[in-house]
């Protein structure tokens, strides 16, 4: 999706996108050999750089931000990222077909303070055959219990679940039926957003499926999918979900308009109302938009800290553009 930092007017930011838009199981495909090491450069970001000590945005506290880059042409087009349970590592799936895993690492006082031991490689079809390009544009990413990964694929609209690997996604996946409706959805607007829910259900939300005046969502019961219906902020949809410990969802929301600046909403909905039928509007926890720190946020995730506290992981899209930022900052909730 199109963005630009925040330095750039929201309308200039349209004028330059517009000239630029677990061990292998015997007998199974593996494809180790194209998994490659890649040197990560990590610079500090501040959350408002016309004011470092600036800590506090909404109900969220800055526990330090990175600006990433690397020589390798692949690197780029991060959509959804999962962190583990401990926020020591992390894993990342990119629009063109890549995916990034690595180490998070952090300073004396708790602080995100860069990225290493960074593995690079390509998600692979039904067949084990290496994806490239947009046939691969993984928008959303569930880390099942099992050490297995869901990926949400735009453009041909589909789930693949890829059974758990080191490296990941080096055993061919398997498709899992995805609502049918979401085959009404446009090439670029189908779900983003996708999780599994702390009682075993899956939920996912289109960014452009609309009804009612909001996001058609689905929840999975059983084999049957559920719709819901997700009220975004306005102007801005849906790009993913993560869990809070007690089972609440936490929704990013991305804002890119021509009319205003950029920008992004954390929110919370509550699991209790979560079902079929039902219209979901989050409480929003934070919203980000100049002059903090602002690109094309797509990925969200959570982790437990040294002491107990809910922190949370976003990173952005960089479209492959030379205008655009990867970032990943990371932000404690204050309960």
């Amino acid at each position: 999706m199109l963005f630009r930092r925040s330095v750039l007017s929201a309308a200039a930011a349209v004028a330059l996108w517009l000239v630029s838009c677990v061990a292998p199981l015997p007998g199974i495909n593996v494809v180790p050999s194209a998994t490659t090491p890649v040197a990560i450069a990590a610079s500090p970001v501040f959350l408002d750089e016309g004011d470092p000590a600036r800590t506090h945005v909404g109900r969220l506290v800055y526990r330090g931000g990175l600006r990433l880059t690397a020589p390798d042409g692949r690197f780029g087009g991060w959509s959804d990222l999962r962190v583990s349970a401990d926020g020591a590592r992390f894993t990342a799936v990119s629009d063109e077909s890549h995916w990034m895993d690595g180490r998070l690492d952090y300073d004396a006082r708790g602080r995100l303070a860069g990225i290493s031991g960074v593995r690079l490689g390509p998600l692979i079809d039904l067949d084990g055959r290496p994806l490239r390009g947009k046939l691969g544009d993984a928008e959303g990413l569930v880390a099942e219990a099992d050490g297995s990964f869901i990926v949400s694929f735009e453009r041909w609209h589909r789930f693949w679940r890829y059974p758990a690997a080191d490296p990941p996604f080096s055993i061919p996946p398997a498709a899992i039926p995805h609502p049918p409706e979401l085959d009404r959805a446009p090439a670029n607007g189908g779900v983003e957003a996708i999780i599994r829910l702390a009682d075993g259900r899956l939920m996912a939300i289109a960014e452009e499926l609309y009804d009612r005046g909001g996001h058609v969502g689905w929840v999975q019961e059983g084999t049957a999918w559920g719709r819901f219906i997700y009220r975004a902020g306005l102007n801005f949809k849906p790009t993913a979900l993560a869990l809070l410990p007690g089972g609440d969802v936490l929704a990013l929301e991305r804002r890119f308009t021509v009319i205003g600046p950029p920008g992004a909403r954390i929110v919370r909905v509550p699991l209790a109302d979560i079902a079929a039928g039902a219209t979901l509007a989050g409480d929003e926890l934070a919203l980000i938009e100049p002059p903090l720190a602002i690109d094309n946020f797509e990925g969200l995730s959570t982790a437990r800290g040294p002491r107990g506290e809910t922190l949370l992981y976003v990173i952005s899209d960089d479209n492959y553009s030379p205008i655009q930022r990867t970032l990943l900052l990371m932000f404690e909730l204050a309960e």
